[in-house]
C-alpha cells in the first residue's frame, strides 16, 4: 500500500512538472517575461487590433481608389477586395475579436475576484488585495458592457 502511495505521488509530481510552460525568449532584445506579460496582454492585443483595423481601412480606401485602374480579375486574385468583405466582413471580424478579448478579460477578472473572495475567507488574502481584485473585476465588467452596448453587426 505504501509503495502504491509513493508511486502515485511521484507520478503526480512528474506530471505537474511537465505541465509548466518553458518560455524561451522569442527575440534577443525581448525577455520572455515581457513577451508573456506585456506583448500577449489584453491591453497590447487591443492596441494591435486598432492597428489592424486601421490597416484594413487603408486597404479598403486603396481598393476604392484603384477602381477602374486595376482589372477586376486582378482584384479578384488579390482577394478581399469586394464591397461585402470590406464594408461588412472587416468591421464584423474586428468587432468579434475585440469583443472576445474584452469578454475573456472580464471572465478572468471575475474568476480572479471569486478566488480572492475564497482566499479572503480563509485568511490567505488581505482586504486590500480583495478590494483590488474587485476593482479590476468591476473595471473589466464595465469595459465589456460598454463595448457590448456599442457593438452592432454590419449586414
Amino acid at each position: 500500500m505504501l509503495r502504491a502511495i509513493i508511486i502515485c505521488s511521484i507520478l503526480a509530481i512528474s506530471l505537474s512538472a511537465h505541465g509548466e510552460l518553458i518560455l524561451k525568449p522569442i527575440h534577443p532584445d525581448e525577455p520572455a517575461d515581457y513577451t508573456y506579460n506585456e506583448r500577449f496582454s489584453t491591453r497590447s492585443s487591443l492596441k494591435s487590433l486598432d492597428s489592424i483595423k486601421s490597416a484594413l481601412e487603408s486597404f479598403r480606401q486603396l481598393t476604392e481608389a484603384s477602381a477602374g485602374k486595376i482589372p477586376k480579375k486582378t482584384l479578384a486574385k488579390i482577394g478581399n477586395t469586394g464591397w461585402e468583405m470590406q464594408n461588412l466582413g472587416f468591421p464584423n471580424h474586428v468587432g468579434t475579436v475585440k469583443g472576445t478579448l474584452l469578454k475573456q478579460e472580464y471572465l478572468i477578472k471575475k474568476l480572479t475576484y471569486e478566488l480572492a473572495q475564497a482566499k479572503a475567507r480563509s485568511g490567505e488574502v488581505s482586504q486590500a488585495d480583495l478590494s483590488a481584485a474587485k476593482m479590476d473585476y468591476e473595471k473589466a465588467g464595465k469595459q465589456f458592457q460598454d463595448y457590448w452596448d456599442s457593438f452592432s453587426v454590419s449586414d
